[in-house]
C-alpha cells in the first residue's frame, strides 16, 4: 500500500509542478563577437498540447507507475511466501491486496476522460487493465489451489507478462501525442 501512497504523492506533485507557469528568465545584454556564420536553420516548430491532452498524459504515467507498484507487491508477497516468511493467510492478504489495487486501477482507467487524439487506443488499455485484475484473482486461486505451487507460480508469471502488455500499452497510448 505504501508504494501506491508514495507513486500518488509524486504524481500530483509532477502535476502541480508542472502546472506552475514557467520563471521568467532575463535576456543576456552582454555582447560577445562570434565568428561570421551563414547557415539556414530549419524553422523551429513548436506544439502547444492543450492542458486536456497534458492532464491526461499525467494521468497516463500515473496508471503505469500504480501498475508497476502493483506489480512490486505481488513479487514481494511471493517472494516472502516462497521463502516461508509468511502465514497462508498474510500472504492471501497480500495477494488480495494487490488484486483490489488493480481493480481500483481498472476503475480509474475505465472513468477517465479521454481525448479525441487517443480515444482509439483506450479499449484496449481498459482490457489490458482488467487483465490484471483477473491475474490477480489467479494469483490468489493458485494460493489456494491443493497443488504444490505450480498454479500461484504460473498465475504469477502471467500477471508479470500482463503487467509488461499493459505498460506497453500505455505506450501506445502516449505514441498517438499529437505534434
Amino acid at each position: 500500500m505504501l508504494p501506491i501512497v508514495i507513486a500518488a504523492l509524486i504524481g500530483f506533485t509532477y502535476i502541480f509542478v508542472n502546472a506552475l507557469p514557467p520563471a521568467d528568465v532575463a535576456a543576456s545584454t552582454s555582447t560577445t563577437l562570434a565568428p561570421t556564420t551563414t547557415t539556414t536553420e530549419p524553422p523551429a516548430t513548436t506544439t502547444t498540447l492543450s492542458n486536456e491532452v497534458l492532464a491526461f498524459l499525467q494521468e497516463v504515467d500515473r496508471f503505469e507507475a500504480v501498475a508497476s507498484g502493483l506489480l512490486e507487491d505481488l513479487n514481494s508477497v511471493n517472494t516472502a511466501w516462497e521463502g516461508d516468511e509468511l502465514s497462508l493467510g498474510q500472504a492471501e492478504a497480500g495477494f488480495l491486496e494487490v488484486k483490489d489495487g488493480a481493480q481500483d486501477l481498472a476503475n480509474q482507467i475505465a472513468a477517465t476522460t479521454v481525448p479525441v487524439d487517443f480515444q482509439s487506443a483506450w479499449p484496449a488499455t481498459i482490457a489490458g487493465s482488467q487483465a490484471l485484475v483477473n491475474a490477480a484473482q489467479a494469483v490468489v486461486d493458485g494460493l489456494l489451489a491443493p497443488d504444490d505451487g505450480t498454479l500461484r507460480r504460473e498465475a504469477v508469471i502471467q500477471y508479470s507478462a500482463d503487467t509488461d502488455a499493459f505498460l506497453a500499452q500505455l505506450d501506445v497510448v502516449r505514441a498517438l501525442t499529437p505534434s
